[in-house]
């Protein structure tokens, strides 16, 4: 009985090898083969050495440098008897500055032996660690060049004209009528770097400069991309209102050229830009390496390349819109005025200002329901509605994947002075007491239920023990904070002074791990010195206020204060 396969049995594969037209088909099989393997074959044989030029670029700019690599090849170039191909491929800017400044595990997959980054500034910001001053050139060749740009569809109400822009259009006041802001995280791109940058020198420094600044952050936050933005994605918009994105001329360019829908216009802010200047830099010192990339470059130069270049939107390596680029009505193509420092400080500046700003929160929120919380504010709401409002609004500002608990203070609740209503969870995800609900639902419910238990808040012991819980369960990659809202008057029912809280609280604070305390005091204050006493012992703040209306700004003011940890003056 025959095996089932899908061939032919054993038997019959063997008679099929044995028989003459077997034997011719085979052969024929071979030569084919060999017809395929020799010149390759042949090359190899030339060849000392097999290696491999890699080519790390953006996504822009990928097709038309492994187009060039393919011409690379077909010369067969050697170099001192090692033949070497060349590869190219997209790759993030971020993971190669990491890889080449030492953060990597040394040379790897994500080491090339060429870099087009969109901009010198990553050159720059890789050459600030030693590793990164050593591995790569100091001063790269520019393959083409794109100014940083405002853009929206045509004749979209609200926004000025083309060479009226500013980056104030940007901030959230400012966007009239209201719409989204879309950037790329400056983490993965030059361009939501300037951005930053530009927020920067319009806002100024201080701590109501801090507090807009925060603002911006954590309205864009939503709406930032971690790559290269396609426009197709963002417009036509099915919001209602056309965003007002932040992205390299030469996307607006590719995107109008590929599609007749929602064509937009470039806005050059009046107070200046930042010019990428996609830079070609040699990585390594090897002496075949770096001929091979010399090469490349040199085939890039050609005016094949070059025009190729123009035809996908980029400017010369002068900043000049040459070719067809300066007939175009989508851009204007005088050169731009350009920002001549955002260089070094500046741009890790701008980078500490978001990162600190838009991290994750782990926060544990503090509600004192004592007998104090009763009382009304100048005639108006209790301290309590205050507080109720308060923690509704702070939980509308942290994001899904920041974490949050909460604890009631009061003397009614026992001995411990509180209760623990929920630990430290995430807001996105599930509630631990009720899986059918998200935490930030939850809690929310729990917020608008509060009530007065009466009693003394134990405030002095229940802060420190929730500095504990904070610290114990420590999050590096998150902003470690305890939230308290208080009438603020501890009355003597702790066991701890204010004194004994400030010095056990100055002794903990740890400047490479901070737990910040800040606090939110609702009306007249007895104790108000000695509750500053307490914050500043974390670099963290007090605010104090009987009016409900500035509890927004409170909220963003605190937040801003991550700006200044572990070195804030109160």
């Amino acid at each position: 009985m025959a095996p089932e396969t899908g061939g032919p049995a054993p038997d019959e594969q063997r008679g099929v090898l044995r028989s003459p037209l077997g034997i011719i088909a085979v052969a024929a099989g071979i030569v084919v083969l060999l017809g395929i393997a020799v010149p390759v074959g042949l090359r190899y044989l030339g060849c000392g050495e097999t290696r491999y030029l890699r080519v790390a670029t953006t996504l822009s700019m990928t097709p038309l440098l492994q187009e060039a690599a393919d011409e690379f090849n077909d010369g067969e170039p050697t170099y001192s008897g090692v033949c070497v191909f060349a590869q190219a491929k997209e790759m993030a800017p971020h993971r190669i500055t990491t890889e080449l400044s030492g953060g990597g595990t040394g040379r790897s997959t994500l080491t090339p032996d060429v870099w087009v980054p969109e901009s010198s500034a990553w050159v720059e910001l890789t050459r600030v660690s030693e590793a990164g001053a050593r591995a790569i050139e100091t001063r790269p060749r520019s393959l083409a060049t794109s100014p940083v740009v405002l853009t929206a569809p045509e004749g979209t109400k609200g926004v000025p004209a083309p060479d009226r822009a500013s980056w104030k259009e940007i901030l959230p006041g400012e966007r009239t009528p209201d719409r989204p802001m879309v950037m790329v995280d400056p983490n993965r791109g030059v361009d939501g770097m300037t951005a930053m940058y530009a927020v920067r020198q319009i806002l100024g420094r201080g701590d109501k400069a801090d507090t807009a600044m925060t603002d911006f952050v954590h309205g864009v936050q939503r709406d930032t991309a971690f790559g290269e933005i396609d426009l197709t994605g963002v417009y036509p918009s099915t919001l209602g209102v056309d965003p007002l994105t932040v992205v390299p001329e030469q996307a607006v360019i590719r995107y109008n050229d590929r599609t007749s829908d929602t064509p937009l216009k470039a806005l050059y802010p009046t107070e200046g830009t930042v010019e990428l200047d996609y830079p070609y830099v040699s990585v390594g010192d090897d002496p075949v390496m770096r001929a091979a990339a010399d090469d490349l470059y040199d085939l890039l130069l050609g005016d094949d390349y070059q025009d190729r270049l123009r035809e996908l939107g980029f400017r010369d390596p002068d900043g000049t819109a040459a070719g067809d680029l300066a007939d175009r009505d989508d851009i204007i193509a005088e050169p731009s005025t350009t920002y001549e420092d955002l260089t070094g400080d500046a741009l890790l500046g701008a980078l500490e200002d978001w990162n600190r700003l838009s991290m994750a929160t782990r926060a544990l929120v503090l509600a004192d329901v004592s007998k104090h919380m009763s009382s009304d504010l100048n005639g108006g709401p209790s301290r309590l509605e205050v507080t109720k409002d308060a923690a509704q609004l702070g939980l509308s500002l942290f994001p899904d994947r920041a974490d949050m608990g909460l604890w009631l203070l009061s003397s009614g609740f026992g001995s411990s002075g509180r209760d623990e209503v929920r630990g430290i969870a995430e807001l996105g995800g599930p509630d631990r007491k009720d899986a059918s609900a998200t935490r930030r639902e939850k809690l929310s419910g729990i917020a608008e239920d509060i009530s007065v238990e009466g009693g003394e808040p134990r405030l002095y012991d229940n802060i420190l023990a929730a500095y504990e819980e904070v610290e114990d369960a420590y999050d590096e990659d998150k902003i470690n904070t305890v939230i308290l809202l208080t009438a603020g008057q501890d009355g003597g029912s702790s066991e701890i002074s204010q004194r004994e809280l400030v010095a056990e609280l100055e002794d903990r604070f740890d400047p490479d791990r901070p737990v910040t305390m800040f606090i939110i005091a609702f009306g007249e204050q007895p104790e108000e010195s000695g509750l500053r006493e307490v914050a500043a012992a974390t670099s963290g703040s007090l605010f104090v206020t009987d009016d409900p209306d500035e509890i927004g700004e409170i909220f963003l003011s605190s937040v801003s204060r991550r700006l200044c940890v572990p070195n804030c003056d109160e």
